[in-house]
């Protein structure tokens, strides 16, 4: 009984992603089975996706969304895939990735904003910004990822943050409907907001002129100091870590002697603490274990609890 118990869930399971199939394909969206999500993240580490999908449009993502949440699917919006540590054992259900018109970018002149769609590539967004003589993405002068990732995360450096100079952000529904939320109505704090169970589509942005020259220049000076302290051109995932309140989480870690310490295929950075990188050969695994060998080593000396920046999924 048992065994064709197991059977029939089985072929239930099969019959099932037989139909999603089915409805993709009619609803000409393209897809790819078990696909190697390491393609698509900084760490270049990462399982196999059950679907991985890149809507085009907002008709394409709203049936994506309907389509997961009526199969009872996850769903995965992975942006550029910079901050994220994906399980070796890969992720079932929708992997989805915007491109196309959520990699647009709409400059209004008579009012000095800009409406940029999630799926924009931050280095993209400042060196458009900086072609039009706006000013306010400085900031941000070498972080990787989507400006719909950015604004989870409210990324920024000591210099500012990407929420600064927002003025709404919209989101969709699994059943399709695109909600407005100004800034007013959002909570923005370090590394985090209120937007981490949303999927943000596009926002908006409120920019000043300035002297294309002197724009250039703090973009210049931000990208120099974050190739003095960062391992940049490392296949690496961003900080690990949030900073402590009145600390900072590479210093707790240097003073652990936990520079260049690895796990596997997975090392810490020996130019700055709080980035691991993937030698080349690590594992999710490997750095999984290692993340959590520095915050053990870290609270065992310290009792400070380090708290994590980079998202991990699948675990």
């Amino acid at each position: 009984m048992e065994i064709a118990s197991d059977f029939n869930t089985e072929m239930d399971t099969i019959n099932k992603k037989e139909d999603i199939i089915n409805k993709l394909k009619q609803l000409n969206i393209k897809y790819k089975l078990d696909e190697p999500l390491s393609r698509y993240t900084t760490l270049q580490i990462g399982g196999n996706g059950e679907f991985y999908i890149e809507p085009k449009t907002i008709t394409e993502l709203s049936s994506v969304l309907k389509l997961g949440f009526s199969n009872k699917l996850p769903i995965f919006i992975i942006g550029a895939g910079s901050n994220l540590l994906i399980s070796d054992n890969g992720l079932k259900g929708f992997i989805i990735r915007l491109r196309g018109d959520f990699e647009k970018i709409e400059f209004d002149t008579s009012t000095d904003e800009c409406i940029v769609g999630a799926g924009v590539m931050l280095p993209f967004l400042i060196k458009r910004t900086i072609d039009m003589c706006y000013s306010g993405f400085e900031p941000l002068a070498g972080i990787p990822g989507t400006v719909g990732g950015a604004l989870v995360m409210n990324a920024g450096t000591k210099e500012g943050t990407i929420s600064d100079n927002l003025v709404e952000v919209k989101t969709i529904c699994m059943d399709g409907k695109v909600v407005s939320h100004t800034k007013q109505e959002i909570q923005f704090g370090y590394r985090k907001s209120s937007l981490e169970d949303k999927i943000i589509i596009e926002a908006k942005f409120k920019l000043r002129h300035k002297l294309k020259e002197e724009i250039i220049k703090q973009v210049t000076k931000n990208l120099t100091e974050r190739a003095k302290t960062q391992p940049l051109g490392t296949l690496n995932a961003g900080s690990i870590f949030k900073n402590p309140e009145n600390n900072f989480a590479g210093k707790l870690i240097e003073e652990c002697n936990l520079k260049s310490f690895r796990i596997g295929g997975a090392i810490v950075s020996e130019k700055h603490a709080n980035f691991i990188l993937n030698t080349g050969n690590a594992t999710s695994d490997d750095v999984f274990r290692l993340i959590f060998e520095l915050r053990r080593r870290v609270y065992e000396k310290f009792k400070i609890k380090l708290e994590l920046e980079i998202k991990l999924i699948g675990y």
